[in-house]
C-alpha cells in the first residue's frame, strides 16, 4: 500500500462528490444494506486477518463505486490502522489529521481519537497526544454507547506520562465497562492496556493472570493481533520473575502470530524479550545475538530508543561474555545514549501533562494536588528518574567490571552482581555512598595527578540537622536530603565525583581549581529554597569546606582530610558559609594515642564515615571483627594487625584478651596514631576496648570511643520492641544464672551469649545442652512453660534475613544455638514461683560434688 494519505478510493474528486449527494433517495435506500455489509467485512478482516488482507479488500471496493458519509470515515480508520500495523505511522497520522478536521458523529470520532492518541504516543509526539486525549474524554459524555478503548487508551498515556495510580483507574474502568457492555474485542483490547498498566507499576504475577485471560478472550474475538500481544505479556511477566526458560515458548509463539498478522513490530520487539530469556537461561548466544542483529536496523530506522536501549544492552552482555570487552563497552556507550535521550523524553512527557489543562473532574483533582505539592512532586519525578539513571548505571559498571576481572565475574552469583550495584549508591540520595567516593575519588585523583590539572574536594554539612529532625520529623529530615541530593546532580558536572559520606554530610570531588569549586557552591547556595513538607517549608543551609592541590603524590585521604577540618572551622566561625583549607594556618602532626570504634552488625552499612575516616589515618589499625567486615578493612589498610590469632582452641578467654590488650597498648607506647577495630559497639560486652582505653589514659595517652551499632540495637529495629515501653533486664546468661538475679516479669528480658552459659573456664564455643536445661528450669520459676521465647541473631549482610525463631519457653534446650545467639523474653504478669521446680533445684545443688 501506498503510505500516500491521498491514496484509496474515498479521495473522490468535488464532481464525484456531488454526483452522490444528488443520487436519489430511492438508489440510496437500495445501496445502503449492501455498503454497510462491505464495510463489516473490511472492519472484521482488519481485526481478524493480517494487515494486508484488509488492505486488499479496501483498494478492491475503492475501484467499484464512491462511498457516503459515515462509511468513508469507518474504512478511514481501517486504513489509517493499516500504517501503523506496517509502521507507517506519519502516514497514518496525516490520514487521521484529515479526519479530525471534518465534522464526525461523535463514536466514530471517538474511534478516530482514540487511534491518533495510540500512533502519536507511539512516535513520542505527547503534546499532540494529551490534546486528542483531552478532547476524546470531552466526547464520553455526549453518546451512549460505552468507549471502554478510549478509557483504555488514557490508562496507556497516563502510564507513559508517570502516573500510574491513574493509569490503573483508567484501565481498570475500561475493563468493567468493556465487560458490562461491550463486545469480545472491547474486553480483549481492555484487558491488554490493564496487562501492560499491571506489568509497568511491577504487578507481574497479575499482569501474567490478566496477559492469559487476554489470550482467552481475543482468541473468541478472532484478533491475532491480541493474541499475539497476550503471548507477549505472558512471556515478559515471566521474564520479570526470572523464569527465563519458561518465558521462552510464550514469546517463540507470540513472534509467530505476529508475523502471521503481518505486525513486523510486534515481531522484533518480542524478538528483543525472546533473546534476553536465552541469554539468562544459558540458550545460545549466537540465536540470541540474531534476534537482537535483525531488530535493530528497524528500531533505528523508527527512532524506537526504548526497544534500542533494550537490544543494545543486551548485546553488549552477549559480547562481554563472549569476550569482546571493546565491542560491549560500545554497545554499552550506545545503549546509554539512548538512555539519556528517554530520561529527556520522560520529562518532556511529564512536563506536557503538567502543561495540559483537562475539562474532567479527575484532571481537575489531580492538578490541583500537583499545585498544593509542588516540591514533593519533583521529588517524586526526580526519584523515578534517579531508579533509571540507577539503572543504566549499574549496568555499565557491570560490563566494566567484566571487562577486566572477567574470570572473576563468571564465578559471581546475580545475588552478589545485585548487591553489588546497589552497594555503591546512598539508598536514600542516589549519590554514591561513602565507600564509592573515595573510590572514584582516588581513580579521579591520579587522572588528575598525571595530567597535572587541579584537583578539588568539598565536605559539605547540613547546619543543625539534628534540630530538623528533632522538629519536622525523620521522614522532613529525609525530605531535605533528597532535595539537596537533586541540586548537587543538578549543579556538578557528570565527571565530578559526588557522594554522600554518612548522616547529613556530603563530599564532592572534581577536576578543577578552588575558584571553580567556589562557584559551583555559590550556583549551589543560590538555588537551594525551603523543602514544602506536608504543607510545611523547612529551611536548611550547609556549611562548606575545599582544598584544592596540585601535588603529584599528595592522597586522597590528606585532601579529605584537610577539608574536613576547613568544614569544622565554618561551623565553629558560625556555619552557612566555606571556608577554604588554603586559608587556614598549617596543620601540626597528630598527636599519638587511642582511639577505638565498632564496625557495626552489618558490613557496609554500620561502618560510620567518622570511624571509616578514623581507619584510614591511623598509623596502626588492629582488628577483631567477622570475616566479612575483616576483608572491607583489609581492602582500605592491607597493613592491618588481625587480633583473632590470639585465640586458640581450648585456650582461655580471659587469657586472649589480655594478649590483645598488650598487643594493641605495645603500638600506643610505641607513640603511634592507634586505631582498634571491634565487632558492633565497641563498647558493649567488650572486655578488651574498655581496658586498653583506661590502661592507655593512666599511661598519659589521649583514649577514646567512638559508638557503634549493637547487637541490641538491631534487636529492637528487627523485632520492632521499644524498650521504654516495659523496661528491659539486658545481662550475660551465665551471670544471670550464677548470680541468682531477681527477675522482673513485667519487663523485658534479654540473655545474651545463651550458648556459652555455665562456661565458667571461658574456654568453649558451642552450647552445652545440660546447661542450657538448667537456665530453663531457673526461668520456670518465673514464667510459664508455655510462653512464648524468642532466639534472635541479627543479619551480618543485607542480603540475608535476621534469625526470631520464636518457642515455648519449656523447648529451648532443643533448639539451634550460635555463640553469638540471644534469648529474648517477651514482658508477662507476674506469677507465683513453682515450689517444685525450686525443690528440684535445691536438690540438685546439693547433689554437686
Amino acid at each position: 500500500m501506498s503510505s500516500d494519505p491521498s491514496h484509496g478510493f474515498w479521495r473522490l474528486s468535488a464532481l464525484t462528490l456531488l454526483l452522490v449527494c444528488a443520487s436519489a433517495g430511492a438508489e440510496q435506500a437500495k445501496v445502503t444494506p449492501w455498503i454497510e455489509q462491505r464495510v463489516v467485512e473490511i472492519e472484521q478482516s482488519n481485526t481478524t486477518e493480517p494487515w494486508p488482507v484488509s488492505a486488499a479488500l479496501l483498494d478492491a471496493f475503492a475501484s467499484q463505486r464512491p462511498l457516503p458519509d459515515p462509511w468513508r470515515f469507518r474504512l478511514q480508520l481501517v486504513e489509517a490502522r493499516n500504517f501503523a500495523l506496517a509502521g507507517e505511522y506519519a502516514s497514518g497520522l496525516e490520514l487521521l489529521e484529515a479526519m479530525l478536521r471534518r465534522e464526525i458523529a461523535p463514536e466514530l470520532r471517538i474511534r478516530a481519537l482514540t487511534l491518533a492518541v495510540n500512533m502519536t504516543t507511539n512516535v513520542s509526539e505527547y503534546p499532540r497526544a494529551f490534546a486528542w486525549l483531552a478532547e476524546g474524554l470531552s466526547l464520553l459524555d455526549q453518546i451512549d454507547t460505552p468507549q471502554p478503548r478510549m478509557l483504555g487508551m488514557a490508562s496507556y498515556l497516563y502510564l507513559r506520562a508517570g502516573e500510574e495510580r491513574l493509569a490503573i483507574d483508567y484501565a481498570e474502568q475500561a475493563l468493567e465497562v468493556a465487560r458490562s457492555s461491550g463486545t469480545d474485542r472491547d474486553v480483549c483490547i481492555a484487558l491488554s492496556d490493564f496487562s501492560k498498566a499491571l506489568d509497568e507499576i511491577g504487578h507481574t504475577a497479575q499482569a501474567e493472570s490478566s496477559s492469559r485471560e487476554q489470550i482467552d478472550v481475543c482468541g473468541r474475538a478472532d484478533d491475532p493481533v491480541f493474541v499475539a500481544d497476550g503471548h507477549k505479556g505472558v512471556g515478559k511477566s515471566l521474564l520479570a520473575q526470572e523464569l527465563y526458560a519458561h518465558a521462552i515458548p510464550w514469546l517463540t509463539d507470540a513472534r509467530t502470530q505476529f508475523a502471521a498478522a503481518g505486525f513486523n513490530s510486534g515481531v522484533l520487539e518480542t524478538g528483543v524479550l525472546l533473546a534476553r530469556a536465552m541469554l539468562y537461561s544459558g540458550e545460545s548466544l549466537e540465536v540470541a545475538r540474531a534476534l537482537l542483529d535483525e531488530a535493530l536496523p528497524t528500531f533505528e530506522q523508527q527512532q524506537a530508543r526504548d526497544n534500542i536501549e533494550a537490544a543494545r544492552t543486551l548485546l553488549s552482555e552477549i559480547l562481554a561474555r563472549e569476550g569482546d570487552a571493546a565491542g560491549a563497552l560500545e554497545q554499552l556507550r550506545l545503549a546509554q545514549a539512548a538512555h539519556e535521550y528517554l530520561d529527556q523524553n520522560a520529562r518532556e512527557r511529564r512536563m506536557t501533562y503538567l502543561q495540559m489543562q483537562f475539562d474532567t473532574q479527575a484532571k481537575e483533582k489531580q492538578i490541583s494536588a500537583l499545585r498544593g505539592e509542588r516540591a514533593l512532586q519533583a521529588a517524586e519525578i526526580a526519584a523515578r528518574s534517579r531508579t533509571q539513571w540507577l539503572q543504566g548505571l549499574g549496568l555499565m559498571c557491570l560490563v566494566l567490571v567484566t571487562a577486566l576481572l572477567i574470570s572473576w565475574l563468571l564465578r559471581t552469583l546475580i545475588e552478589r552482581r545485585r548487591y553489588r550495584e546497589l552497594s555503591e549508591h546512598d539508598g536514600l540520595t542516589g549519590l554514591y555512598n561513602h565507600q564509592s567516593t573515595v573510590r572514584f575519588g582516588r581513580a579521579l585523583l591520579a587522572r588528575c595527578q598525571r595530567e597535572a590539572s587541579p584537583f578539588t574536594a568539598i565536605v559539605a554539612d547540613i547546619d543543625s540537622f539534628k534540630q530538623i529532625n528533632d522538629r519536622y520529623g525523620h521522614a522532613a529530615g529525609d525530605a531535605v536530603l533528597r532535595s539537596f541530593g537533586l541540586l548537587l546532580r543538578e549543579v556538578f558536572p557528570k565527571a565530578a565525583v559526588v557522594g554522600r559520606s554518612g548522616g547529613e554530610e556530603f563530599t564532592m570531588l572534581l577536576e578543577g581549581s578552588a575558584e571553580q569549586a567556589r562557584y559551583l557552591i555559590e550556583d549551589l547556595r543560590r538555588r537551594i529554597t525551603p523543602v514544602v513538607f506536608e504543607g510545611l517549608q523547612v529551611e536548611y543551609s550547609l556549611s562548606y569546606g575545599l582544598c584544592a592541590t596540585r601535588e603529584a603524590a599528595s592522597p586522597l585521604e590528606n585532601v579529605l582530610r584537610s577539608s574536613d577540618i576547613a568544614l569544622y572551622q565554618a561551623k565553629r566561625s558560625g556555619r552557612n558559609r566555606v571556608v577554604d583549607a588554603a586559608n587556614l594556618p598549617a596543620l601540626d602532626k597528630v598527636e599519638s594515642g587511642l582511639v577505638v570504634v565498632g564496625s557495626g552488625i552489618q558490613l557496609g552499612r554500620h561502618l560510620s564515615s567518622r570511624c571509616l575516616s578514623e581507619i584510614q589515618e591511623a598509623e596502626r589499625v588492629l582488628v577483631l571483627t567477622d570475616g566479612a567486615a575483616f576483608g572491607m578493612i583489609a581492602d582500605l589498610r592491607p597493613d592491618l594487625i588481625d587480633l583473632r590469632v590470639h585465640y586458640g582452641e581450648g585456650k582461655d578467654r580471659r587469657q586472649t584478651y589480655r594478649e590483645m590488650e598488650a598487643a594493641i597498648m605495645a603500638e600506643v607506647r610505641a607513640g603511634k596514631r592507634v586505631c582498634a577495630v571491634f565487632y558492633g559497639h565497641p563498647g558493649v560486652f567488650a572486655d578488651v576496648p574498655h581496658a586498653v582505653i583506661r590502661k592507655a589514659r593512666e599511661a598519659g595517652f589521649s583514649a577514646r570511643m567512638e559508638p557503634g551499632i549493637s547487637a541490641e540495637a538491631c534487636l529492637y529495629a528487627d523485632l520492632g520492641i521499644d524498650p521504654g515501653r516495659s523496661g528491659v533486664q539486658s545481662v550475660e546468661a551465665t551471670q544471670f544464672l550464677l548470680e541468682e538475679r531477681q527477675i522482673d516479669t513485667r519487663s523485658l528480658l534479654l540473655l545474651w551469649q545463651v550458648a556459652l552459659t555455665g562456661d565458667t573456664a571461658c574456654t568453649r564455643f558451642h552450647a552445652e545442652p545440660e546447661e542450657i536445661q538448667k537456665l530453663v528450669e531457673r526461668l520456670l520459676q518465673d514464667y510459664p512453660a508455655d510462653h512464648e521465647v524468642i532466639l534472635y541473631e541479627a543479619a551480618r549482610l543485607s542480603v540475608e534475613p535476621f534469625r526470631a525463631d520464636r518457642l515455648p519457653l519449656a523447648d529451648l534446650a532443643r533448639a539451634r544455638f550460635e555463640e553469638y545467639t540471644t534469648l529474648v523474653i517477651p514482658p508477662c504478669s507476674p506469677r507465683q514461683r513453682d515450689p517444685t521446680a525450686q525443690l528440684l533445684r535445691a536438690i540438685r545443688e546439693q547433689q554437686k560434688p
